[in-house]
Order: C-alpha cells, then sequence, then structure tokens
C-alpha cells in the first residue's frame, strides 16, 4: 500500500510539472537560460559529498555537513536524539506524555511523519521537512538494502541504514559520529555501551546453567503475549544470562509478541514474571486468581518493567536497552550484577537522554521493580 501510494504521489508531481512547463508560453532568453544552468551547477559544486558504506553494504552519496536527519522509525528516532536532538527535523512517532516528561519542550512538536514499516508513513510530509539524510537503525530485515534504495529513489534524499542491535549498538553510535560529526558526543555513548555489554557478558557466564532464573516476559492487557527465546526483542533477557520461558516453535520478534495460553504458562512456571508497562501488573502482584498457582507469585516475584521516557526492555527495542540490560540482571542475580540503580538511572539519563534525573525521580521509575524476594 506505502508504494502505491507513493507511485500515485510521484505520477501527480510529474502531471503537475509538465502542466507548468506547457503553459510557459514565452521562452527565456538564451542568455538567461545559460546564467540560470551555470548558477545551479555553483550551487551543486557548493554542497561537497563524500561517498559512505551504511551497514547493509550500500554505496551512499552523503552532504559532507549534515544539519538535518529524519529518523525512519522509533528505534532511528530513540538513537538520533540521544546523539543530538537538534539535528531531527520531525518525529516517525510522535513521543507521547510518558516521553516528553523526560524532553525539552522544544521538540515536542517537531512535525511527524511515520514509520517506513508501517501503515503510517506519510512520504509528502518527510520530503517537507528537507531532510539531509533520512537514517534508519535497528535490526536488518531481509530486504533492507531494496527497502533504503526505494526510500532513496522516491525521495531524492540519501538513505542509510545504520545496524544496531545490542551487540552493535557501540559500534553503530561510533559509525554515526563520523556521518554526522558528533564524534565526541558518540565516542562517550559508544564506550557506555561497549563496556555494559562486556561486563554484561562477563557476569553472565558466571552463573552456572542450573542456577539461572528463569523468567516470563508479559506483554498485552492480559498479559498472556510474549516473545520467544532468540528473537530481536527478547535480545535482554537472553544477553543477562536468564532462562527465557518462552521457548516457541519460531521465534518471532514483533512488538506486541506471540500469544500464549494459561496452561503453557503453568506448564513453564517461571520463578520470576515481568510485566511491560499497562498490562497486568498490578492484578497479578495481588495474587489474581488466574496467576496466583504460579511458582513466582507466590513467592512474591512479580516485576513491572521501568518507562519513561521509553520502555527500558523493549518497544523500541534501542539504546534504552543498555540501562535495561543492568536493571534485569540486577534483578535476577543483585549478588553478580552489583548495581547501585538510582545511580546507574541518573547517570544513564544524563548521558543518553539529556535529563537530569532526580533521585525520587529515578526511584519512582524504579518503584515497581526492585527487588522484593523473599
Amino acid at each position: 500500500m506505502m508504494k502505491k501510494n507513493i507511485l500515485a504521489l510521484s505520477f501527480s508531481m510529474m502531471l503537475i510539472t509538465s502542466g507548468l512547463v506547457g503553459c510557459n508560453t514565452n521562452e527565456a532568453p538564451k542568455e538567461n537560460k545559460e546564467q540560470a544552468k551555470q548558477t545551479d551547477q555553483t550551487k551543486q559544486t557548493d554542497k561537497a559529498t563524500r561517498t559512505i558504506t551504511d551497514s547493509a553494504g550500500r554505496q551512499v552519496e552523503v552532504p559532507v555537513e549534515i544539519s538535518t536527519v529524519a529518523p525512519s522509525g522509533p528505534v532511528a528516532q530513540m538513537v538520533l536524539y540521544t546523539l543530538n536532538p537538534d539535528k531531527l527535523v520531525g518525529w516517525s512517532r510522535e513521543p507521547k506524555e510518558t516521553t516528553k516528561k523526560y524532553m525539552d519542550k522544544k521538540y515536542w512538536d517537531l512535525p511527524s511523519f511515520g514509520m517506513f514499516y508501517g501503515d503510517t508513513f506519510n512520504l509528502e510530509a518527510l520530503m517537507a521537512a528537507k531532510p539531509d539524510v533520512i537514517i534508519d537503525i535497528g535490526e536488518p530485515k531481509d530486504s533492507i538494502a531494496t527497502d533504503m534504495d526505494d526510500i532513496q529513489k522516491r525521495t531524492g534524499i540519501p538513505t542509510i541504514f545504520v545496524e544496531a542491535k545490542l551487540d552493535t549498538t557501540a559500534d553503530a553510535y561510533l559509525m554515526l559520529g563520523d556521518l554526522l560529526d558528533e564524534k565526541e558526543h558518540a565516542k562517550k555513548l559508544a564506550e557506555y555501551s561497549r563496556q555494559t555489554m562486556e561486563d554484561t557478558k562477563k557476569f553472565a557466564a558466571s552463573i552456572p546453567e542450573d542456577e539461572r532464573v528463569k523468567l516470563y516476559h508479559g506483554l498485552g492487557d492480559a498479559g498472556l503475549n510474549t516473545n520467544g527465546k532468540g528473537s530481536f526483542h527478547s535480545e535482554i533477557i537472553d544477553v543477562a544470562g536468564i532462562e527465557n520461558v518462552a521457548v516457541l516453535d519460531k521465534a518471532a520478534s514483533k512488538g506486541g509478541g506471540n500469544e500464549v495460553s494459561m496452561e503453557q504458562l503453568i506448564l513453564w512456571n517461571p520463578d520470576m514474571l515481568l510485566f511491560a508497562p499497562g498490562s497486568v501488573y498490578d492484578k497479578v502482584a495481588e495474587k489474581d486468581p488466574l496467576w496466583k498457582d504460579l511458582q513466582a507469585v507466590q513467592n512474591g516475584n512479580v516485576y513491572e518493567v521501568p518507562e519513561g521516557p521509553y520502555n527500558w526492555m523493549s518497544f523500541p527495542p534501542s539504546v534504552n536497552r543498555v540501562l535495561g540490560v543492568k536493571w534485569l540482571g540486577n534483578l535476577a542475580y543483585p549478588d553478580v550484577f552489583k548495581y547501585d540503580m538510582i545511580k546507574e538511572t541518573k547517570e544513564f539519563y544524563q548521558l543518553f537522554y539529556h535529563y537530569d534525573l532526580t533521585d525520587e525521580e529515578a526511584k519512582e521509575l524504579l518503584s515497581n521493580s526492585t527487588l522484593k524476594r523473599k
């Protein structure tokens, strides 16, 4: 549907342009036309370009100086905001109130042009924002190179893909820092991300297989949707040395998760239940009859993922997970992931979100996700 809409728009623009040319019966003098041609060539020469190779292996010609950027989706939007929010020309998804709380008001009303991979994408709005480049960030899809080429051809704007899974977040920042001339801050964000992942892998490797916490991450209004072990949206669980009980036939990775039955959940009988914000945390923590027989409920191991400006687990699966992996590791293995989460949260928010969090705000964020195991 997106391609049909874009084709229709392109065709309409061609008709309008043709009509304007046809109506111009007074041809400009030859010397004026030559002068205009020389002016256009001078403008093109003045805007220096260079060729970069993106994470899809594509050669893309980009301006040497990039002042404005359009994100392709929530993951890109979030990464680019942490690097330099002043370069954003708009949102792929308008910030929620829980996001705005940690954001300067001057960014609230940027135009919104939807997501590449969704039914909200508005090509006309994106082009009207006139970004120097368009950047897609995240997990590489099989069609990523074709998708980027397609958008670039339709917009005439350099379109770049940067891979950013948990393991490649640091590399993504370094690549973006070079592309956007934000090397100094990008280096700090990359180093924080790299060190976090190194520490996480070391800590996780020290936990014996038979002592690993079994966790179920519940999504949706009923808490009976989840992402399977090995999926992009559950990376944080796997890397922290926690056993994701949701071993599904296909480790599909999607925002809303895959539906499971209560019968299946009872068979899995996890040690810990973790619910997304807005799910059934309150009901389950109060030992709702439907959930009360689960070992995690009986032991009081029921938690809610912190949220603000974004969910710390995923949604979007972006740099929020760099703090999230520290928090989740500390929650599951406090004797191994020995973090002061108030201190860690404040440091992360200042470095990544440009926000000075108070102790009280940090405690509020962690209020439903603090260790209370007996």
